[in-house]
């Protein structure tokens, strides 16, 4: 069963869709929560969301391309805390296009939400995780880091950096007792991923799903939890595709 009473656990992105299903989903497991976003106005909507299931949960919004101001808002979060054990990186900016017509300021919107932001917050979380003597991260990856996806170039990109990144770090950080790990959640309607796919889009995602349906929030959620609980404790340097098997399917 995962666990997380006791532990203070950093999501970002947590305004919405996965984000928002992952924070609950720690909170009902009996973390203490740090959600990060730069939506101020739906982030207080989850706090308060997850407060009404009386989790302890704090907002914190910030613009996760400035390293500096990103790494100093890790730093008051442990000093809020007092500590850090889970590190949960769902933060992600979309705009799929055709990799001929990506416009330099699109790409650069990418690269920093999705793995910039990524790399830095591992960095600044690693000496408090150190401190503890163990930690957890989480990273979210997808399909689209091993198999071509329309139009999605940057994104691609950025996520098979991520699923690098997830092995190298678990690599570097085990021996100082923090799991580096990645989600890779198959299609899911978030309100996010329901600007760039058309219903068309996701009739064709069903279509090749083997289960007959779509990933949700809620369920990877819980692949997410586990992960970061100590339920996990032999599970490093690992990437799951919650994705109920389409990334294996030749359908």
């Amino acid at each position: 069963m995962a666990v997380l009473t006791g532990k203070t656990v950093i999501v970002t992105g947590a305004a919405g869709g996965i984000g928002r299903a992952i924070a609950q989903e720690a909170g009902r497991a009996g973390a203490r929560l740090a959600l990060v976003d730069a939506d101020a106005a739906r982030l207080g909507e989850t706090v308060k969301a997850i407060q009404s299931d009386g989790a302890e949960v704090l907002p914190w919004v910030v613009d996760m391309t400035d390293r500096v101001l990103w790494q100093k808002t890790i730093d008051d979060i442990a000093a809020h805390f007092g500590g850090i054990d889970v590190m949960v990186n769902n933060a992600m900016w979309v705009r799929y296009e055709p990799m001929a017509e990506v416009q330099e300021d699109v790409y650069r919107r990418q690269m920093a939400i999705g793995l910039d932001a990524v790399y830095w917050g591992i960095q600044a979380v690693t000496p408090h995780m150190i401190a503890r003597g163990a930690g957890s991260v989480v990273n979210m990856t997808s399909p689209a880091s091993v198999h071509g996806i329309p139009n999605g170039s940057v994104y691609a990109a950025v996520k098979g950096a991520i699923s690098a990144l997830t092995r190298q770090c678990a690599v570097e950080l085990g021996q100082k007792g923090i799991r580096v790990n990645a989600v890779a959640p198959g299609p899911i309607p978030t309100p996010g991923t329901m600007r760039v796919v058309d219903e068309d889009g996701w009739k064709k995602r069903l279509v090749r799903s083997p289960l007959g349906r779509l990933s949700t929030p809620e369920g990877v959620a819980r692949v997410v939890v586990f992960l970061a609980s100590d339920a996990a404790d032999c599970v490093n340097g690992d990437v799951v595709f919650a994705d109920g098997g389409r990334s294996v399917s030749a359908m």
